[in-house]
């Protein structure tokens, strides 16, 4: 397969006589040290092709489409700027001021992309201008790939070397006048490197905001991943048309393999030790699946770059005004099952007003620790964030065991204890806990093990950590000074009934509807028409005088969660029955004989109540309450909120019981394109009842919605 792909790669090339050498063998380029190093191009076919370099000479024969690959013999890291000579016989290619040393790569979205400067002052580094002036340091070089993309893989691209000077990263910004400069993160790690290492680094940059795992996954990365097979079987192309967006893929340059072919397969299969990866907000809503993507991605980069230990080391999502905690702990997961990767946590450097934090040092550094110590071996140093290992729950209280720590410190402006635990009992509703060893010194905990209890909460059963706004982490490892990453310990819920997917609709108060509109609600929307599997709006001949809604969600632990609304026909109009979609239209009202059931234990069932409440628009609402007579907080968004003028984005499906100031089931933000929605049963413990600004819709592998009517 290895042959395979790389003689495709190679039949790419331009084909001529001309000897050519392939992308990464240019001026100032860096060698990786203490492997075998390929070294490949074009020439006539059948022309003996002859490569030195550091007192070796090794020849190889073109085949008959020119393409030819030698082996130069392991290196030791050499400061000694030298020439790589190539040859045929009738043309000689010189590549000057080669060194040997480390090589990685740098890739992802945006994060990644952030540069260390730039015109705009929101994105990139804090200290970008500062660290330009004062960086001279021409043993550290790098490669910014300029932005490409292609449904079949590329074997050459223009893709100079530049040295860490302030003259040549001025040299980089008029020769590439469309690209950005190298990454922070990227500039930070090289740096880092060469600090610990004292010997030339080589960083390959290449990245793009706003891109999915899916674009820079090869296409060998499937192969073993029976269970992406939508997404490996996706029609890439290179005439791109709307029509074609699915999912998270809503525009060309995020198809499956287009980033890779374009911008990364031109260098394979170079020699170089792994790649530092910083992406994740794309696939945000597919949490579920993130970790076998990561699998992929890993599995395709490790084969095509032919080096079974190459190492990825990536970044956990940073906090935001939107959770990613469900994606987060995906990460970690792949993390755990990869033993060639590992991760750094971010959640004590993100910016609640910016989805690119621009700190990246701090970021570089925890990443630069993993290769130190994995690669390098530096004994010394712990880089793994404090990882929970096992607990016991006594005296009411969650007691955690952690690797990779015995003591703990917190860091606060205000010198106040850490935030961010929630324990939740046998129904699952999760309340804010606190850590209840004692403190010492300021900001020190006694004891090895932490104590986590919550009042409200006296058998507790799960517990969380930094599931929900702000998800700022100031809780650290006093042995490796980095933070505790999000993590949780979810023992599912005691339900009322155990329940599979389907059972919902058997119960006796649905006798005699019939199904009108079904959906697997995406975990991002846009919801469109295309998400009903089951859409007989349309044929109605009459309006029914009842509707139910029902809402079954399958959790991690395949526990099934459901929840049934029936009431008088609220509309008049039957295109407001589903989820909002058809019309701009606002449907704020009371509704007759509701009648609830639920397995959930929070849920309060009632019949034939005059206290319901539906709550349907495509736009954004305030939490204002808008209905009189029925309550309503103006600080939390709950059963009773005003809605805005439409702008095409949020969106609103809640049934509430109003009378019991309760939600019966809710449904958000399922009309921004790219934004993972909130959904539940039952009020959402803590604040917002309807779940508004969860983005929680990635914590449930199904999230199916059913709308029957008699």
């Amino acid at each position: 397969m290895k042959k395979l792909v790389f003689a495709l790669l190679l039949l790419a090339l331009p084909a001529c006589a001309e000897l050519k050498l392939a992308t990464p063998f240019c001026d100032h380029a860096v060698l990786q040290q203490g492997t075998k190093v390929p070294v490949w191009g074009k020439a006539e076919p059948g022309s003996k092709v002859t490569v030195e370099f550091a007192g070796q000479s090794v020849s190889a024969k073109a085949d008959e489409a020119g393409n030819w690959m030698v082996y130069l013999e392991p290196m030791e890291a050499s400061f000694e700027s030298r020439e790589l000579k190539v040859s045929d016989g009738a043309d000689e290619k010189i590549v000057s001021d080669v060194l040997v040393g480390e090589v990685w790569f740098a890739s992802g979205q945006s994060n990644m992309e952030c540069p260390i400067w730039d015109a705009d002052p929101r994105f990139r580094d804090a200290n970008g201008k500062i660290m330009l002036a004062m960086t001279r340091n021409p043993y550290v070089r790098f490669v910014r790939v300029n932005r490409g993309h292609n449904a079949y893989p590329q074997a050459y691209i223009e893709a100079p070397w530049y040295l860490f000077t302030p003259e040549e990263f001025q040299k980089h910004k008029e020769e590439n006048k469309d690209s950005r400069s190298l990454s922070a993160i990227g500039f930070y790690y090289a740096l880092q490197l060469y600090a610990s290492l004292r010997v030339p680094i080589g960083v390959i940059d290449a990245d793009w905001g706003g891109t999915n795992i899916d674009a820079w996954t090869p296409r060998s990365g499937y192969e073993n991943h029976p269970e992406l097979k939508e997404t490996a079987e996706y029609p890439v192309t290179n005439k791109w048309d709307q029509s074609m967006a699915r999912g998270v893929i809503s525009w060309w340059m995020q198809q499956p393999t287009v980033l890779w072919n374009a911008m990364v397969a031109p260098f394979v299969p170079y020699a170089s030790q792994g790649f530092i990866w910083y992406q994740g907000c794309n696939n945000a809503g597919e949490a579920e699946i993130y970790c076998d993507k990561m699998h992929a991605l890993y599995d395709g980069w490790s084969k095509e770059f032919q080096n079974p230990d190459f190492k990825l080391y990536f970044v956990q999502l940073a906090p935001y005004w939107q959770s990613f905690y469900e994606l987060e702990l995906a990460q970690a997961k792949f993390a755990r099952e990869e033993k060639n990767a590992a991760f750094v946590p971010t959640c004590d450097v993100g910016n609640m007003y910016d989805i690119h934090p621009n700190k990246k040092e701090v970021v570089a550094k925890r990443l630069a620790l993993h290769a130190l110590k994995d690669v390098y071996g530096f004994t010394d140093i712990v880089a793994e964030a404090p990882s929970l290992t096992s607990y016991e729950i006594k005296d009411g209280a969650f007691v955690l065991t952690f690797q990779e720590t015995n003591n703990w410190y917190f860091y606060n402006d205000d010198r106040s204890m850490p935030k961010g635990f929630e324990i939740a009992g046998d129904d699952g509703r999760y309340f804010p806990a606190e850590i209840k060893n004692e403190v010492y010194e300021v900001a020190r905990l006694k004891g090895e093990k932490l104590i986590v209890a919550a009042a409200e909460v006296p058998n507790p059963r799960s517990i969380r950590y930094l599931a929900t706004a702000p998800f700022f982490g100031s809780l650290y490892s006093g042995v490796s000074g980095l933070p505790v990453p999000p993590f949780e310990v979810d023992n599912g819920v005691v339900l009322r009934d155990e329940a599979k997917l389907g059972d919902a609709l058997k119960i006796p108060e649905l006798q005699g509807f019939k199904v009108l509109l079904q959906s697997d609600l995406p975990a991002k929307g846009k919801f469109t028409e295309e998400n009903y599997s089951v859409n007989k709006l349309r044929s109605l001949t009459s309006a029914p005088k009842k509707v139910a809604y029902v809402m079954e969600l399958q959790n991690k632990k395949d526990q099934v969660m459901w929840g049934v609304a029936i009431m008088d026909t609220p509309v008049i109009d039957l295109t407001l029955l589903g989820v909002p979609i058809y019309t701009n239209k606002v449907v704020q009202q009371k509704v007759g004989n509701l009648t609830v059931r639920s397995n959930v234990p929070s849920v309060k069932e009632v019949t034939d109540s005059e206290g319901g409440v539906i709550e349907f628009w495509e736009g954004n609402y305030t939490s204002t309450p808008q209905l009189p007579d029925i309550g309503g907080s103006a600080e939390d968004y709950d059963f009773n909120d005003k809605p805005l003028p439409n702008d095409g984005h949020y969106g609103s499906m809640q049934i509430h019981d109003a009378a019991n100031q309760s939600t019966v089931m809710a449904y958000n933000d399922f009309n921004t394109p790219g934004v993972t929605c909130d959904i539940g049963i039952g009020n959402n413990p803590g604040k917002n009842p309807d779940y508004t600004f969860q983005a929680n819709a990635g914590k449930f592998k199904v999230r199916r919605l059913t709308i029957l009517v008699k």
